[in-house]
């Protein structure tokens, strides 16, 4: 036989691939991978918006709502959080108006008793 035909039998019929070694101390973890090709990052389309202020004053922002003005109500002008000055002034009025004290005065509001009054039944029943 000659030497080609005992190269032929013992050559495999399918190629071998030798796989690539990593000489990473760290392994293959870092090693690329060819994957397949993602989708493209979608559209998200952003639309002008006015902004009205509490105080009138206005700005445009870009946004992905689509509505073209916004009405803001409660804004850093008028929160007592973010100015604190309004906090101040409103503190006695609402007091009075608002909560258990503020609903008790208006529901009495009308009857005029003093404290000398009141002492003075109980001196009365005793």
């Amino acid at each position: 036989m000659s030497l080609s035909v005992i190269r032929a039998l013992r050559s495999p019929a399918a190629p071998t691939y030798a796989r690539a070694v990593s000489t990473s101390p760290y392994g293959r973890t870092h090693v690329w991978r060819n994957r397949d090709p993602k989708l493209p990052k979608p559209f998200v389309p952003h639309f002008p918006q006015l902004v009205v202020l509490a105080d009138g004053s206005s700005f445009v922002q870009h946004t992905t709502s689509p509505r073209g003005t916004f009405r803001s109500t409660r804004d850093t002008s008028n929160n007592p959080l973010w100015n604190a000055l309004i906090a101040r002034e409103g503190d006695e009025e609402e007091g009075r108006l608002v909560g258990r004290m503020g609903r008790f005065s208006k529901k009495f509001e009308g009857m005029e008793i003093s404290v000398d009054d009141i002492e003075g039944e109980s001196d009365s029943k005793q």
